[in-house]
């Protein structure tokens, strides 16, 4: 058993200091709690821009996960941050264990917006381990594409992590409903953790809609809708779930329907087209 935490963080101009303040104070209240993971959104940086540019806040975003993590005795995934690299701008996600170690997790699939900035994509995608689960990053858009989930529960993943910034609604709801199906196909559970708020400056981050959740398969010992726990809408908040590991490994193979065990290959498939 593992409990995880959501955090719906704000999306408002902040100082430096007042960023990290804000982002220890929601770790402190996930670990009260009982949290020993704690996630954060996509761009969870973006309310530092006001005050100065992505690269100005590199080394705060780092130093604050770390610090919270060795602090507060859990492993903060701290949203993601857009980090310049040889090979172009990437959205980036920060895995900080108690001890220090961890991971960095870029974005798969830049969204067609991303992709105006240049924003470079990945193909590598990690299964590790964090707070006694094997879990894996994927950013807001990356929880569309079924294969890179597949390929993440496949590779042991039972906590699928989902940092999201969606500027509408109907944004938001593709992303939990991409997430609570890949809940259903994999066996896995997902902490989905949106930004919310908006700034007036500058373009592109007026607005950010969401809320916390905590997904499950909708099985047997599961909540029937598999929801875990939610939050409210548009509201900054703090999430705690508990996920029972055991029951999501034995769900993949005696589970009511076990679609992760009785999944074909695309080549598996025998296309006949009638148009």
């Amino acid at each position: 058993m593992i409990r995880v935490a959501a955090v719906a963080f704000p999306l408002a101009p902040m100082t430096g200091d007042a960023w990290a303040a804000a982002v220890r104070a929601r770790v402190r209240a996930a670990v009260d709690q009982g949290a020993a993971l704690v996630l954060f959104p996509e761009y969870a940086t973006a309310g530092l821009l006001p005050h100065g540019p992505w690269e100005h806040w590199d080394d705060l975003w780092r130093a604050t996960a770390v610090a919270a993590a060795r602090d507060y005795g859990c492993t903060v995934v701290l949203g993601s941050h857009l980090v310049r690299t040889p090979a172009g701008p990437r959205n980036r996600v920060a895995v900080v264990r108690p001890d220090g170690g961890g991971w960095d997790q870029d974005k798969l699939h830049p969204t067609p917006w991303e992709r105006g900035w240049d924003l470079a994509s990945t193909a590598d995608l990690i299964v590790a381990e964090a707070a006694g689960a094997r879990v894996a990053v994927l950013t807001c858009y990356d929880v569309e594409f079924p294969e890179a989930c597949r390929a993440a529960a496949r590779a042991g993943a039972e906590l699928l992590l989902v940092p999201s910034w969606t500027d509408d609604h109907q944004g938001f709801h593709r992303v939990r409903r991409c997430a609570a199906a890949r809940c259903i196909e994999n066996a896995c559970a997902v902490v989905h953790a949106p930004l919310v708020g908006g700034l007036d400056d500058p373009p592109g981050f007026e607005q950010a809609c969401g809320a916390a959740g905590i997904l499950t398969p909708c099985d047997t010992g599961w909540p029937p809708d598999g929801i875990a726990a939610a939050g409210p809408m548009d509201h900054a908040t703090v999430v705690v779930g508990a996920i029972d590991l055991a029951a999501i490994r034995r769900a993949r193979t005696t589970g009511t329907v076990t679609p992760l065990a009785d999944a074909r290959p695309e080549s598996g498939y025998r296309l006949r087209s009638a148009l």
